[in-house]
């Protein structure tokens, strides 16, 4: 899809697929969080990208804290300045941002101190092992004080064990995702998931 440049297609319908099904949760009383959306390469330097995302959040009242795009590391190195412009104009919208992947694209501090972003997600590939790879333990440890320092809210990837949970939340790594909680599930699964968790709340 990259090579062919099909991925621009791919990415604005499924931008649109998903913000749409995610404002008609928020308009039958649901609460799904946050839209986290990968954005690739060649879609950002689209010189329509925002004016599309902006078309989008009014066609559907979709509102910009509603939505957050991961742009990965090892992407956004090939060309620093353009992304820096463009991430920037995507931030004064109101959306957030976050790096993808972090940790194996081997991103200089100066540069994330540069771009306007909210989150970085670390990589599985450093989860996978811990807490018994000590490696591995010190890499998340150095890239939880990293964020910590940065003021920027960390997510880990993958996590798939109670060990690593365990570990992550005893490091203040309070973001998690993975099978350990969920596999990826249909749109119906999702939005019987949320009215459960409604029903729930009002139960409560």
């Amino acid at each position: 899809a990259e090579e062919s440049n099909m991925i621009i297609e791919i990415d604005q319908w499924v931008i649109q697929a998903a913000m749409k099904q995610f404002a008609q949760w928020y308009n039958d009383g649901l609460n799904p969080g946050l839209l986290a959306l990968n954005v690739s390469m060649k879609q950002l330097a689209d010189t329509d990208f925002c004016k599309n995302i902006q078309t989008n959040m009014e066609l559907y009242d979709f509102k910009s804290e509603w939505l957050e795009l991961e742009i990965t590391e090892s992407q956004m190195l090939k060309r620093p300045e353009e992304v820096i412009e463009k991430l920037t104009e995507i931030n004064n919208l109101g959306i957030g941002i976050s790096i993808d992947d972090f940790g194996t694209g081997y991103s200089s501090l100066s540069l994330l101190k540069r771009l306007p972003i909210n989150r970085l997600k670390i990589d599985r590939s450093f989860i996978q092992d811990i807490p018994t790879d000590e490696e591995g333990v010190a890499i998340v440890k150095a890239i939880i004080a990293l964020a910590k320092s940065l003021k920027l809210v960390l997510i880990a990837e993958g996590v798939e064990t109670s060990e690593q949970r365990d570990f992550l939340l005893e490091n203040n790594c309070l973001y998690i995702q993975g099978y350990y909680y969920n596999p990826p599930v249909s749109e119906e699964e999702m939005g019987g998931i949320l009215l459960q968790h409604k029903n729930t709340l009002q139960n409560d």
